[in-house]
């Protein structure tokens, strides 16, 4: 697939994935309560970090969060993700210990915490990834709104959203960003939240 045409791709389920995520939906004439949407709590998980470890998200209450969600061998999105994370890292000079940037991975039959490890630290040592078992990664998927793999699927190509969530110090989604935003953009779209 040739560039502009990823970024088309990205563009319009983009513009899909925030029309569902940011505004209530009726079903069967009932409001839909299972939409995460702007003001609600972000879902919380417990997940395996890249030192083996277990990471919870109420882990960092206190703290920016930004969550996105993909995998080490993807071609495109997920290090431009990551390499947005490592440029607003730098943006924010000193006030990056107050934000905690996540990747939670969409492919855990190859990304195990080394393979994570290896994949973060391509970008910023201070990225945490996280992995898991399949079944508590297929329910933080459905939390988020991710298609989730099917359990014995093995794809070389995963389909994952291409949206960056962002939760304020008491963990409340307040923003969406997109992989495509500049890093200074995402800044002037954060700094509020300090």
């Amino acid at each position: 697939m040739k560039k502009p045409t990823l970024i088309a791709v990205a563009i319009v389920s983009t513009a899909f994935i925030l029309s569902f995520l940011l505004f209530p939906h009726e079903k069967n004439g009932a409001l839909q309560t299972d939409v995460l949407t702007g003001g609600s709590p972000l879902p919380r998980f417990v997940l395996t970090g890249t030192d083996g470890g277990k990471v919870g998200l109420e882990s960092f209450r206190g703290k920016v969060v930004l969550i996105f969600f993909g995998y080490a061998n993807c071609p495109d999105l997920c290090p431009m993700a990551l390499k947005r994370y490592a440029e607003l890292e730098k943006l924010l000079g000193p006030k990056s210990s107050d934000v905690v940037f996540i990747l939670i991975t969409t492919d855990p039959s190859r990304d195990t915490p080394e393979a994570l490890a290896r994949f973060v630290a391509k970008f910023s040592p201070h990225i945490v990834a996280l992995t898991g078992e399949w079944d508590e990664l297929a329910e933080v998927w459905t939390k988020y709104h991710i298609r989730p793999l099917e359990k014995d699927e093995n794809a070389s190509f995963i389909a994952h959203s291409v949206v960056i969530y962002v939760g304020d110090r008491n963990l409340v989604l307040r923003k969406i960003l997109t992989p495509e935003m500049p890093a200074d953009a995402m800044l002037k779209e954060i700094l509020p939240l300090f």
